[in-house]
């Protein structure tokens, strides 16, 4: 999603209703508009989400593909989150 134009065009930032607006506006469907309502409530969720948006683009591209490409694996080491592809 991209946020809204507003401080591009008048150098002021958007409003909370103007990204809300945004995010309407964006949605395909109510399906995925309530799915968006229902995942942003999650603990955690926007940590996650703010760790994605600030990878750098080649990374987060690698990160898309490698979660599209197939049979995925998580497991965890310590603290860490392994994501993997099976079978390696």
């Amino acid at each position: 999603m991209s946020p809204p134009s507003r401080e591009d065009e008048f150098g002021v930032p958007p409003t909370a209703q103007d990204i809300a607006l945004a995010i309407l506006a964006e949605a395909e469907n109510l399906s995925q508009l309530m799915e968006l309502h229902y995942y942003a409530g999650e603990p955690g969720f926007l940590d996650i989400a703010r760790v994605i948006a600030a990878l750098p683009d080649g990374d987060r591209e690698e990160l898309r593909a490698l979660l599209t490409g197939g049979d995925v694996r998580v497991r965890r080491d310590g603290a860490r989150l392994i994501i993997e592809r099976a079978g390696r």
